[in-house]
């Protein structure tokens, strides 16, 4: 038996026995294989063998391209069924009718059956099931006895005729899955040893050995007779290995030699030796003694997630500034403690390199987005409306905002916009909208016409779509990708591996195939990628703990030490759970993997991680998350407080919840990167603060010169800084309008073309009793009318209650403002003034602007002014509901009746004697406003807004004069921060803009 074991502690000096190992094999002319667990310890070692210039001739590889030699070298030629077909089997199985379509399906499936991750996870137990060479007819059977000792259920019964009819399945396409392939290539390997050939194999970095790669290790050692060497991190009577004995009982008894390695302490740097190796020899022992950590091992705690990564970044940029190199230092996160969104942003900030491997929907990508839009763009057959979900305003636009695609991107914001105002949120009528001012969508109707002739055509055409969205952007162009294009060209890459699988399908098994472009979409939306870049010369790199059991850095950052996070929480099995497996085993003899006492391995785990640093050693967490919620930290941090002085916990670096960061700031506006030393502001001066006025001359200029609307004096009044945002910058808005503001809208359209409705009929349009019957029929006409124009709301549904709501609360005004019998004439109706041609905001009016003084113009509408004898106007602005007595109108900056009596005066040399905000809506309908007591008009108002005539004009009089230092103050640039003011209930508006403090 040539196994070689060789086991000890992390810092025993294990890799080096492995690769020495390797090295006498090919100079004995032997072609060896190391076997390690990911692709970047693959890559490392590599790079380290091909440095010693011994990599040629070495093959390092992963279990799976070990499993792929095996299979070549025992000669297994039989088709393996792929990751994506194996899915749409057993999914077939569970939900759809029998595939053969001549019986009832084989099982109906466990309850609950049919998502995707109980398809997956029946998937995992038929692969145990395989490596274990548990038969079909043997399940059903062990599941029979159980059934007759304990009553076992429907659910866990169906489980054996799933995998019969699995396994038939399987035999019928003549398909063979991975698992099932591996353990027929192991089988053949015992039957004829010869077929591998004596090549030498080495295992290293494995913490832990699943069944089939133990199987592996002890048929080609114990069995073929070939040179196997296995490392382990194991001690014996160590609490940190408890959760790796098993693997080591195992292969002890297999092996013919068996290296136990002492611990060495010379791995760590001298100054760091002491705290660190004693970190390593103590960790989770009880009684270890307390040691000082000198500046070896650190603790950060954040106030919040980004506070504690920001307290990483800081501590890392004084790492580089200290001399050490970028690839020295390690962050050690997993993405359920630390957002790798929010890690590489708050990295950027701090203008630290970084390097992050992390997992990504193919959706999320570019390429990935607009292929998984354009599918769900496609209408689906009528057979299928059901099981396919209607695209979306969302899926189109990914589709259009592919990059190249589109030599105007904007022309794609423009639609949303458009569509997202009308309410036009599915992929038909945003379709329609685009096609209505462009041009036809083409790749639509190609898809479309693909889908129709099958799922082979679908399936052809979505890989020619998939090629042309990704050379799109790069057409004419021959140039190495880098950065964010290499992980596109990745998720193209994986992509055509899953239609090539899906193609080679439908060609076999057509009955499995996407038959929809809404279910391919559902497919291809599944798929995951690797993005990101590994570890490089330069750059901090990120790791998972997985990626750094099986190298070494100079400093390594722990973040998002939470409970719940390290250590993970443990997560039921869907399928036969641990106390079911048990039982089947006692009743049947099937004997399944049991699993593993997470808290072992995670103690296994952090041991690994904590014993890879040489120098410097930080833990971190966060006490909060960004909402205030306590989050605790981790036990795990206690354990290794236990092992120092007191004083590591009590010093800790701490950073509140929503700190600054001036020195990180001052760093980004210098574009000084870490390790350069300090840098000085380009310009020399600090920048300005929100709350300092505007200088920009031509903004100024721009400001003095337009013209103003009384809504614009109101909201300069409420909060310069949203009157800016709101008119000056004037965002677009990407909602659809409010509905009050829509109602609001329709209600003065109805109204204006109910009274000029009702002068053509009468010749007046005065309000009477006795016309109130016809002014109602008009009114009606004109909702009907103005409701094609202006629906009411985006939703349907509420059109109708909208519509009644409306009509109801009109039709009560008409009434009351039909029994006050005012002598007025409504002479005027939805007056514009001020508005030139081509004005955005208005039809160009035949009145000029209202003149205030000192070169202040005004434009506005004014809803309807009422004429009476001698020329005297009554101006009325109409409202929802509780309009402002004239009493607040200068204290609450309510000047808009008054500043419309001025315009009246002066551009129809009228006599404005009365002024009132009209509600529309609400218990009272009377007019709130001013009116001239010395006028001797009658109208039917509240007697407090009578006032005597110089009481009037002082009112208008300052109005104007508001208005006038209003427009002084946005020509000078003064835009003060007004937060509780600004909103409708107080708060601040636009906060990312104004950023004003309370």
């Amino acid at each position: 038996m040539p196994i070689t074991l060789i086991t000890g502690p992390a810092n025993a000096g294990k890799a080096e026995l492995v690769l020495d190992a390797v090295r006498r094999e090919l100079a004995h002319g032997g072609e060896p294989l190391l076997v390690v667990p990911t692709r970047a310890d693959a890559e490392h070692y590599l790079r380290e063998l091909a440095g010693e210039g011994t990599a040629m001739g070495v093959r390092v590889e992963r279990f799976a391209g070990l499993l792929a030699e095996v299979v070549a070298r025992a000669g297994i030629r039989e088709p393996v069924l792929g990751t994506l077909a194996r899915e749409r089997l057993l999914e077939a199985l569970v939900v759809r009718p029998s595939l053969d379509r001549e019986e009832p399906a084989p099982a109906a499936g466990p309850a609950g059956a049919g998502g995707r991750g109980f398809v997956r996870a029946l998937g995992e137990l038929f692969a145990e099931l395989q490596v274990r060479r548990v038969s079909p007819d043997r399940l059903e059977h062990a599941l029979e006895r159980w059934r007759a000792a304990d009553g076992l259920g429907a659910e866990r019964a169906e489980l054996g005729s799933i995998f019969a009819a699995y396994r038939a399945e399987l035999d019928r396409l003549g398909r063979i899955d991975v698992e099932r392939r591996a353990v027929r290539a192991l089988d053949a390997l015992r039957e004829r040893p010869s077929l591998w050939g004596g090549a030498p194999v080495a295992f290293y970095g494995f913490d832990d050995l699943t069944a089939l790669q133990l199987d592996a290790i002890e048929t080609l050692g114990a069995v073929v007779d070939a040179p196997v060497t296995v490392s382990l991190a194991y001690e014996p009577g160590r609490a940190a290995f408890a959760g790796r004995a098993a693997s080591f009982h195992a292969i002890a008894p297999l092996a013919a030699e068996h290296r136990s390695l002492p611990a060495r302490a010379e791995h760590y740097a001298p100054a760091a030796r002491a705290a660190l190796s004693h970190l390593e020899r103590s960790l989770f022992e009880p009684g270890a003694a307390r040691v000082g950590q000198g500046s070896a091992v650190r603790l950060l705690e954040g106030g919040g997630e980004r506070a504690e990564l920001e307290l990483v970044s800081r501590e890392i940029v004084a790492l580089l500034d200290e001399g050490f190199a970028a690839e020295e230092i390690a962050v050690l996160a997993r993405p359920a403690g630390v957002s790798p969104e929010l890690l590489a942003e708050v990295f950027a900030a701090s203008r630290v390199p970084l390097a992050m491997r992390r997992r990504r929907a193919f959706a999320d990508t570019a390429t990935g987005g607009a292929l998984v839009g354009l599918l769900r763009c496609v209408p689906s057959p009528q057979s299928r409306e059901e099981e396919n979900a209607p695209g979306t305003l969302g899926d189109l636009l990914a589709y259009l905002r592919a990059p190249g695609l589109l030599e105007q991107p904007a022309l794609a914001d423009r639609l949303e916009l458009s569509a997202r105002r009308v309410g036009a949120l599915d992929a038909e009528r945003a379709r329609a909208l685009w096609e209505a001012r462009h041009w036809r969508l083409e790749a639509i109707e190609r898809m479309l016409a693909a889908q129709e002739r099958g799922a082979r055509a679908l399936l052809d055409r979505a890989a020619r779509e998939l090629q042309r969205l990704f050379a799109a952007p790069r057409r004419g162009q021959a140039r190495v990708l880098d950065g964010e294009e290499l992980d596109e060209a990745s998720a193209v890459s994986v992509a055509r591996r899953a239609l090539a699988e899906l193609r080679e399908l439908a060609r076999f098994a057509p009955e499995l195939a996407p038959a929809s472009a809404g279910e391919l979409a559902r497919v291809l939306a599944g798929l995951t990628l690797l993005a990101g870049e590994g570890p490089a010369p330069g750059i901090v790199a990120v790791l998972d703990p997985l990626e750094l059991r099986a190298r070494r850095v100079r400093a390594l950052f722990v973040c998002g030490m939470q409970e719940g996070v390290f250590p993970a929480r443990a997560r039921p099995q869907p399928l036969l759970g641990e106390e079911e497996r048990r039982r089947l085993a006692e009743l049947s003899g099937v004997r399944l993997g049991e699993r593993e006492d997470l808290l072992a391995a995670e103690r296994y785990l952090l041991y690994a991680v904590l014993s890879r640093p040489r120098e410097r050693l930080m833990l971190s967490w966060h006490a909060a998350d960004d909402d205030g919620q306590p989050t605790p930290r981790s036990l795990f941090v206690d354990d290794v407080c236990d092992l120092f002085d007191r004083t590591l916990l009590d010093e800790r670096a701490r950073r509140a919840l929503g700190a600054s960061d001036a020195a990180g700031l001052e760093r980004a506006r210098s574009g000084d990167a870490p390790g350069a030393g300090a840098g000085v502001a380009p310009n020399g001066s600090p920048p300005a603060r929100p709350d300092e006025p505007l200088r920009e001359e031509l903004l100024l200029a721009e400001l003095r010169e337009r013209p103003w609307s009384a809504s614009a004096f109101e909201r300069f009044v409420a909060c310069p800084v949203s009157w800016f945002v709101e008119r000056v910058l004037r965002p677009a808005a990407l909602e659809p309008d409010p509905e009050p503001l829509v109602r609001g809208a329709l209600a003065h359209a109805a109204l204006k073309d109910t009274f000029e409705a009702l002068r053509r009929e009468t010749g007046s349009a005065r309000l009477t009793p006795a016309r109130l019957a016809l002014a109602r029929e008009l009114l009606a006409h004109a909702l009907e009318q103005g409701e094609r124009e202006r629906p009411l709301s985006v939703a349907p549904e509420r059109r109708s209650a909208a519509r009644r709501r409306l009509h109801a609360d009109l039709d009560r005004f008409l009434a009351q403002a039909a029994a006050s019998e005012s002598g007025l004439e409504p002479a005027e109706l939805e007056l514009g003034f001020g508005f030139a041609e081509g004005d955005e905001r208005g039809e160009a009016s035949e009145l000029g602007a209202f003149e205030l003084g000192d070169g202040v113009r005004m434009r506005g509408r004014i809803d309807r002014v009422d004429v009476g004898a001698a020329g005297a106007a009554v101006v009325y602005d109409y409202k929802g509901k509780d309009p402002p007595p004239a009493a607040r109108w200068i204290r609450d900056g309510k000047l808009q009746v008054a500043l419309y009596m001025l315009a009246v005066e002066q551009l129809l040399g009228l006599d404005a004697v009365g002024g009132f905000y009209q509600p529309l809506a609400g218990a009272e309908l009377r007019p709130r406003g001013v009116l001239d007591g010395d006028a001797r008009i009658e109208l039917d108002c509240v007697s407090t807004d009578a006032l005597e005539h110089e009481q009037l004009r002082e009112l208008l009089a300052q109005a104007r004069a508001s208005a006038l230092e209003v427009a002084a103050q946005a020509a000078s640039g003064q835009l003060q921060a007004r937060p509780q003011t600004c909103a409708f209930r107080g708060g601040c508006m636009y906060p990312t803009i104004c950023r004003c403090e309370r």
